[in-house]
């Protein structure tokens, strides 16, 4: 008897994505933090059909619409050096 694994149809044939069911953004959600503001904010990777992936900040406000910013790897990238940047100052 040989055994196989059944398809998950809800998954997506993209195994770094997290997405279920009927999507046309893959995703993959790396991490969520909270503001001294109290908002949400998470970090994921997207990628649109062929297009190449990038970095998404997802912003979920207390009240009222979430907010999502793409950004393509090299920005992402300049955005990270800059936080680092500004929390070592902060942190003097």
């Amino acid at each position: 008897m040989t055994t196989r694994s059944l398809a998950q149809p809800d998954r997506c044939a993209r195994k770094w994505c997290e997405e279920a069911g009927e999507h046309e953004v893959h995703r993959q959600y790396l991490t969520a933090f909270r503001t001294t503001e109290g908002r949400s904010i998470g970090v994921n990777v997207v990628q649109v059909g062929d297009q190449p992936q990038a970095v998404e900040l997802t912003m979920l406000p207390r009240r009222g619409r979430d907010l999502s910013i793409v950004f393509q790897v090299a920005n992402a990238e300049a955005i990270a050096r800059g936080m680092r940047a500004g929390a070592r100052r902060a942190g003097q």
